[in-house]
């Protein structure tokens, strides 16, 4: 049965459009009839078409999908980017075009299936949301911003700096964990080697020679009881505390509650703290920038808040804000941002001048985001190689001990 793809008006003068299946266009236009809606167009789909708009359906209903990452994201917004910004293309003609023409695999699939959902009348914003572990928040409220105010190629932009800023930041980490962790690996190899093949060997010559344990000796066999023992008790005590916290932080309280928690625990509260900010002001910065009024700004700019104390405290300032406080009073009084972040609020809104106060912001915390967890990084750097040349030493100093301890009992026989 061919599709036939519709833009209507109902009563109310409302719009709506999307595809159906029917015989012929008159039975669609009865259909559409039926569902108290006047056609304003109404034109059979292409064939290619209705096989992306088949194979999408097929895909995915409208629940969660898998979109493919982050990865994925950047390589889509910056095709879209280009087609549509420089390009001049509407975002559904992008999407189709990518959904026939693009050699990957991933990006021709969530091509399609957005496409699908463009062509049932979605806004591409509410498209996005069906692919979480692709589009966080901070993204799908850009896009929004981007449509309610026609300006999506400057939110495409925007959004590809925050994608490229955010792995930035995850290979910083990775780096400077990766080292300290493979000679943790290695010292934890050699520990487990000596421990269970070479320990052994070692007491039972020193016994038969009649030689007693030295101190590394002893520390050895301590190490050897933790690491048999207690390590799997701490394990299973770490993983109940983890399924308790799980269910607990479910309720709303338990949210709260540990939430706030985590905000006072020294270099990872700050570290949240930070993170939080970036997301709030970098959000409130570009839709200022795109046109969009203060309390559509910060309505949109809460969701992207993940610590839900952070979420409840801003709750709080945009009720006040829309009451009338001026917005750096609203923030001090809600302790959302530093004194120093309150006097460039300020001056913005005398001036007029918020985006480049939010920016400022942004860059300001991003800074100390990066500095924080560069220290967090290196301390735990620090204290792993600490503990891996330690235990090596430790064991070095057992292997040379009992060896000089046997070579005196060999000497006094």
């Amino acid at each position: 049965m061919p599709d036939f793809k519709y833009k209507a008006i109902d009563s109310s003068g409302k719009t709506s459009s999307g595809v159906l299946s029917a015989s012929d266009k008159k039975t669609a236009a009865a259909m559409l009839a039926s569902l108290q809606l006047s056609p304003i167009t109404l034109k059979p789909v292409s064939e290619s078409e209705s096989s992306l708009n088949a194979e999408a359906s097929s895909s995915a209903e409208n629940g969660i999908r898998k979109g493919g990452g982050e990865n994925v994201a950047l390589a889509l917004v910056k095709k879209l980017h280009q087609l549509c910004g420089s390009g001049g293309m509407p975002v559904s003609d992008a999407l189709k075009a990518l959904s026939q023409r693009s050699l990957d695999k991933r990006i021709k699939k969530i091509s399609r299936e957005l496409y699908k959902d463009l062509s049932e009348g979605k806004m591409l914003a509410n498209a996005l949301e069906k692919y979480p572990d692709t589009f966080d928040p901070c993204m799908t409220h850009l896009v929004e911003a981007g449509e309610s105010t026609a300006n999506l190629s400057f939110v495409f932009e925007n959004i590809i700096n925050y994608i490229n800023a955010r792995k930035t930041l995850r290979q910083t980490i990775i780096s400077a964990l990766a080292y300290p962790i493979f000679l943790c690996l290695l010292a934890s190899a050699v520990v487990l080697l000596f421990l269970f093949f070479m320990l052994p060997k070692i007491k039972s010559m020193m016994a038969n020679m009649g030689a007693g344990e030295n101190l590394p000796i002893k520390m050895m066999n301590a190490i050897g009881e933790i690491l048999t023992t207690g390590v799997p008790v701490l394990a299973a005590i770490a993983a109940i505390v983890f399924i308790a916290l799980k269910f607990y932080r479910k309720t709303d309280d338990g949210l709260q509650r540990t939430d706030a928690a985590f905000l006072k625990i020294p270099v990872l509260g700050k570290i949240i703290f930070d993170s939080d900010i970036c997301r709030f002001s970098n959000l409130a910065s570009t839709l200022f920038a795109s046109g969009v009024n203060t309390t559509e700004t910060f309505r949109l700019s809460e969701k992207s808040l993940k610590n839900a104390q952070m979420r409840s405290r801003f709750q709080s300032f945009r009720t006040a804000v829309n009451d009338g406080a001026p917005i750096s009073a609203a923030l001090q009084r809600f302790n959302l941002l530093e004194s120093e972040d309150i006097d460039v609020i300020s001056v913005g809104e005398r001036t007029g001048n918020l985006v480049n106060g939010f920016a400022e912001i942004n860059k300001s915390h991003t800074e100390s985001l990066n500095k924080r967890i560069k220290i967090g990084t290196a301390a735990l750097g620090g204290v792993a190689l600490g503990t891996a040349f330690l235990l090596v030493f430790i064991f070095a100093m057992g292997i040379v001990l009992s060896i000089l301890g046997l070579s005196q009992s060999i000497i006094a026989r």
